[in-house]
């Protein structure tokens, strides 16, 4: 088949007196311009006819993957009030089955069946998913395009009738006052930012729902949250490295927010609620932040005090409240842990755990009075499991391990390794190989590094169908994460963003010095943040990798910071900064991956897309592989494949994802010769 070959109409940008031409900036025109659509359409076809050989083993790597999961499941029930809350999936079904059972009783009510909402649906997403506190009424949203634009409906669960208003333009948040009668969601404003926050009275008409709070900062993010002691609803602005809370009483849908704490440069806080005392979690002093507390009367920050200081080793990332003690989650040494703390004089716990490279996540915690705190574990050769502390007993229970089919954990090995970047700086790195591995294997890298987000070496069950190929696996965590503290983050952002590619290009290295590959047998891959990571890596360092896949990647960082009305581009800017400051505009420049194309032998390289993504929109990488063919010299084989009917996270359900899954896969091993 015929390598596409979109126009070239020249755009000219001009900034600071610099003048920039985009040959397909027509491609973001998709509604005004058929031919969008057209090559779309046609660079899905060119791949589908290149993988055309792999038919059989797309296949394969389908099934195996699916075998991994079990089909028939159901999570550990969860308490909150006078029910237990569980998910259940039955077999063949794409998405959850969301019930409950009255304590004492083994009846089970189905609140929302989202396989009969997906019914004739290419896709859907549950984006808020809300019980009444007097457990008759339900409140969730869906998105069926994947744009992130959401719908609310309301159902009674007595009945199992839906009530007659439906909201649009809503987002993924949804609390409810405690009479039961009224509650909070977030809406976007044209730009798909959530921007207000409403309040919806039962049996009312949607249009006269009121305003509670607006934020018409773009440079923030508006959500609605309800403390676990049902006494506050939070409505919180988001911005990259600073927040802002105002509080309600969750007794009186009459009233009106109060401003907790104003918004500061650099302020970022959090705030959970018990008797009558707020505990802020917060970088006011420290970088890896501390808690203080404050009363209600007056939350201003010059009443704060301390609770518990901050540490230049732990990087506090969540404290949350409890009738009787409170969990402490914090990073030290790149890795999770949680500290018990009690509200009497009882010494606090400390829940750490043993393997070398391993994910933790805060459970379905939803009781106020407990004694037991929920958690989940796994590490990248040890499938997820839900864990549960007794603080009283000092005892762990196992609620349950995820069943995998024909895995076991013995043929592998999980190592934690540092390697010397340019600048002197040690890397941290996660690893997963088959016990026999040889450096002669095909190695592949992953990484993010950005927004503070770390990569956590979690549980992958389909990853291990390239690993049982021989595949040596490598998470390597650069700076503009935040895995080991704050100051890992603020060295790989704005100025000091190059940080980030350099610290994944020498930590690839440093892998194959090590004897986990050799250079130029390298797969990489990142998605979004990390699609830009792998359009930097591919333009720096191209002879290193042999393949790299882009899944939706943040590619035209330039042209998209320049754009404020994109939804995210002035949120952004405590991120990239704001090219509209000179300086910005050309360290900017320096770096974007579509601005730094040039005449070279590129590596194999995939990009991913969803039509519908409001957060990398599909045209960025449509661009950058049109670029990249134009400018490489060499014989690498360079597609495009866009999901016509998904977004940023591409297909919604749990099996449908991994046909998706099986093709890039099979484009991987097609690349090494191994199809």
């Amino acid at each position: 088949m015929k390598i596409p070959s979109p126009k070239k109409i020249p755009h000219k940008m001009i900034a600071h007196e610099d003048e920039r031409v985009d040959n397909y900036y027509w491609m973001r025109f998709l509604d005004e311009d058929k031919d969008v659509k057209k090559h779309l359409l046609q660079e899905n076809d060119f791949f589908k006819d290149y993988l055309q050989n792999t038919t059989e083993l797309q296949k394969q790597l389908y099934d195996e993957m699916r075998s991994r999961k079990k089909e028939k499941d159901q999570s550990v029930p969860a308490l909150d009030g006078d029910y237990y809350y569980y998910d259940r999936y039955e077999e063949g079904q794409e998405y959850a089955i969301h019930c409950r059972t009255s304590k004492g009783s083994n009846s089970e009510e189905i609140l929302l069946d989202v396989n009969l909402l997906a019914i004739d649906k290419d896709f859907v997403d549950i984006g808020a998913f809300s019980v009444s506190p007097d457990g008759k009424k339900m409140a969730y949203s869906i998105d069926d395009n994947g744009s992130e634009v959401y719908k609310i409906y309301i159902k009674n669960l007595e009945t199992g009738d839906l009530y007659p208003e439906i909201i649009d333009q809503a987002y993924d948040s949804i609390c409810w006052f405690n009479d039961s009668e009224h509650f909070c969601y977030n809406v976007v404003n044209k730009n798909l930012r959530p921007h207000k926050i409403k309040k919806h009275k039962l049996h009312s008409d949607v249009s006269s729902d009121e305003v509670l709070y607006h934020d018409k900062s773009a440079e923030f993010f508006v959500h609605c949250a309800k403390g676990i002691d049902n006494e506050y609803i939070f409505a919180v602005s988001g911005g990259s490295v600073s927040t802002e809370y105002s509080i309600l009483s969750a007794n009186k849908p009459e009233g009106k927010f109060n401003l907790f704490q104003k918004r500061k440069d650099d302020l970022e806080y959090d705030i959970d609620h018990r008797d009558g005392i707020f505990y802020i979690l917060t970088n006011d002093e420290h970088e890896n932040f501390r808690v203080v507390t404050c009363d209600s009367k007056d939350s201003s920050l010059e009443n704060w005090k301390e609770f518990i200081p901050g540490s230049d080793s732990r990087y506090l990332l969540g404290f949350d409240t409890y009738n009787d003690f409170a969990v402490l989650t914090f990073r030290e040494d790149g890795l999770r842990n949680y500290e018990i703390i009690f509200f009497d004089e009882r010494p606090s716990q400390l829940i750490t755990f043993p393997a070398q490279a391993y994910s933790t996540s805060v459970g379905e915690n939803y009781e106020f009075n407990t004694s037991v705190f929920r958690y989940n574990y796994s590490a990248l050769n040890c499938p997820s499991s839900v864990l549960e502390y007794d603080v009283n007993t000092k005892t762990t229970s196992t609620l349950k391990v995820l069943e995998v089919a024909n895995f076991d954990s013995d043929k592998y090995i999980v190592r934690r390794r540092s390697y010397t970047s340019r600048d002197g700086v040690k890397v941290p790195v996660s690893i997963l190989c088959l016990k026999d591995y040889s450096e002669n294997s095909p190695l592949y890298v992953y990484g993010y590094g950005s927004y503070g987000s770390t990569i956590d070496p979690s549980f992958r069950d389909d990853l291990f169908s390239l690993v049982d190929r021989g595949f040596n696996f490598a998470i390597i965590h650069p700076r503009g994460s935040s895995t080991l503290g704050r100051s890992w983050y603020e060295n790989g952002k704005f100025l000091e963003k190059k940080n980030t590619f350099n610290d994944f290009i020498d930590a690839t290295r440093g892998l194959c010095e090590d004897g986990y590959g050799k250079e130029g047998n390298i797969i990489a891959s990142g998605g979004s943040a990390g699609g830009l990571l792998m359009g930097a890596i591919a333009n720096l360092a191209p002879d290193l990798y042999k393949t790299i896949v882009a899944e939706v990647p943040f590619v035209d960082v330039l042209t998209t910071m320049l754009d404020k009305d994109l939804p995210l581009t002035q949120l952004e800017y405590k991120e990239w900064g704001n090219p509209q400051e000179r300086e910005y505009y050309d360290y900017i420049k320096s770096y974007s991956p579509y601005d730094n194309l040039e005449a070279k032998n590129y590596p194999n390289i995939l990009a991913t897309a969803g039509l519908n993504d409001p957060r990398v929109t599909y045209w960025e990488p449509a661009k950058w592989i049109a670029k990249l063919r134009d400018l490489n010299t060499g014989s690498s084989s360079i597609f495009l494949y866009t999901n016509m009917d998904a977004g940023h996270g591409g297909a919604s359900g749990r099996f449908e994802y991994l046909k998706e899954e099986s093709m890039v896969y099979a484009y991987i091993l097609k690349s090494f010769g191994r199809d």
